[in-house]
């Protein structure tokens, strides 16, 4: 990871911005409603994303996690520690809020910090994702 990447995670770490998208995630994670609104969100936002190289990765990677939490809100997945939940959630939280530590509002530069985190986020819970998918993968075979 780059020098840069890793201030700019430190950063979001300490930042409110952070600490209000814990906050959120704790109470969303015990919501199904409200897990599955997220994720509506989510991906009405990645649509406005740009095309290619890593936000083509970053959409793939989220559409995992959506997966993921929507198995989770639905009960039918639960191979996960509920502090990983919140972390998801939470990552996603911060994802979807406009005024962050570098608001979405400046062109492409107002994605870096999602990215970065995201990607922390994915790196950090590969395990977890990978577990995930061959579970997914088994589950859902076509017959």
């Amino acid at each position: 990871m780059s020098a840069q990447n890793t201030n700019i995670l430190n950063k979001i770490f300490e930042s409110v911005f952070y600490r209000n998208s814990m906050s959120k995630a704790s109470r969303i994670s015990r919501n199904s409603q409200s897990l599955l609104q997220l994720l509506k969100n989510v991906l009405n936002k990645t649509q406005k994303m740009g095309v290619g190289g890593i936000f083509d990765e970053i959409r793939e990677r989220l559409v995992v996690l959506g997966k993921l939490i929507k198995a989770y809100a639905t009960g039918e997945y639960r191979d996960i520690e509920l502090k990983n939940v919140v972390i998801i959630i939470a990552s996603l939280v911060y994802f979807l809020s406009p005024i962050d530590l570098l608001p979405d509002i400046i062109p492409v530069l107002g994605f870096t910090d999602d990215v970065a985190f995201l990607t922390f986020i994915f790196r950090s819970l590969g395990d977890e994702i990978e577990k995930f998918e061959i579970w997914d993968l088994n589950n859902n075979k076509s017959v």
